[in-house]
């Protein structure tokens, strides 16, 4: 199946909730009533309750517990909230196909998602928020393809295990990988242009035009999180490092490589939005 026809068919287009679609329209209106969209996630029991589950865990660290959508707004920020309820939202709505499993995948998506959020802290350009929104939903393209077409979804899961490059098998088998897929599916979805951007190029951030510091630092992100689980030391990381990141790196990097030896967990509780 080609890349157009595989959007050709608007029924098999992965949907998502009406409340979903008014949080990623609000990115960029600088009028959006925040206090109207934190009442209409307050009428959704299932995303309100996943929504304090997240917020109240010890990943946060928050004053005190929060009780209600409104509180949590108010105390975390509008901009953090949106990003937890896309999150669970994302989760809920999105069908996982046959050839990913549901907690490895969107695991995986937390932990990239939060470790794009934390270099931001380190003299980044790029909004908090904005990085882990782009970093959540790097992937979202394998859901289409694998699903629109299992079997092939399947001969690439053959060839990743075999030590293939997961974007290689995906572009030997479909003729295109899930980057591509992802930025055009977030463009139908409404996302802002710089994180449909920051998808496209998360692979190649140097071939950006204009130039993306979003797809720097997914790409950062990425590479941060593939190798911290062997504990690397910040002589390690900077060494590892791809050469287009030496050469433009979207953060601080000696800062950001004398933080990481702190940090145990990138996915910052979110995994707890898998459980029913």
């Amino acid at each position: 199946m080609s890349f157009d026809n595989l959007f050709s068919n608007a029924t098999r287009l992965p949907s998502i909730p009406k409340i979903i679609q008014e949080l990623i329209q609000s990115f960029d209106d600088p009028n959006a009533d925040m206090d109207a969209i934190s009442n209409k996630i307050a009428q959704e029991p299932v995303l309100t309750t996943k929504l304090l589950r997240v917020a109240n865990s010890a990943h946060h660290g928050l004053p005190k517990q929060v009780s209600s959508v409104q509180d949590a707004a108010i105390i975390m920020g509008f901009p953090a909230v949106r990003t937890l309820v896309l999150a669970s939202g994302m989760v809920d709505s999105l069908e996982m196909p046959a050839a990913l499993q549901q907690k490895l995948y969107w695991g995986y998506a937390f932990k990239v998602a939060g470790c794009a959020k934390w270099l931001c802290k380190f003299e980044s350009s790029v909004d908090e928020n904005t990085a882990f929104t782009a970093g959540l939903i790097h992937s979202i393209g394998q859901l289409l393809m694998y699903s629109s077409e299992p079997e092939k979804a399947n001969t690439v899961n053959e060839k990743a295990s075999e030590g293939i490059d997961r974007l290689v098998a995906e572009h030997d088998v479909f003729g295109y990988n899930h980057a591509a897929v992802g930025a055009e599916l977030a463009k139908r979805w409404k996302f802002p242009d710089d994180i449909n951007i920051g998808l496209a190029f998360q692979n190649t951030p140097k071939e950006a035009t204009p130039n993306s510091a979003i797809a720097a630092v997914i790409y950062l992100a990425k590479h941060i999180v593939n190798m911290h689980d062997d504990k690397p030391s910040s002589d390690d990381i900077i060494k590892s490092l791809p050469e287009e990141l030496i050469n433009n790196p979207p953060v601080n990097l000696k800062k950001m490589s004398e933080a990481l030896p702190n940090i145990d967990d990138f996915s910052g509780g979110m995994n707890s939005l898998l459980e029913n």
